[in-house]
């Protein structure tokens, strides 16, 4: 971000990728859950609340961009810039 480098785990990579890749949609649990199937464990498990873990880590270390994980209730998670 912003020429500087973050360490981000597996998940948290790939979590990061699927919502910059889905820019402004709604990236559903389902959808995170099933992409992470694919990949090895880094730690937490797989499941739902693992993903609010890593959701919540991923705020975190985006809190000092402008970039910000909204939490579409009832659907899943959506990526947008603070200006949006």
């Amino acid at each position: 971000l912003d020429e500087e480098s973050m360490d981000l785990t597996h998940r948290e990579w790939s979590l990061l990728s699927l919502l910059v890749s889905n820019m402004g949609q709604v990236v559903s649990r389902e959808d995170v859950l099933a992409v992470w199937q694919t990949q090895p464990q880094d730690g937490a498990g797989g499941g739902s609340n693992a993903l609010e873990v890593y959701v919540h880590r991923l705020r975190r270390k985006l809190q000092d961009s402008d970039l910000n994980i909204r939490n579409v209730r009832g659907l899943g998670y959506m990526l947008e810039t603070e200006s949006t």
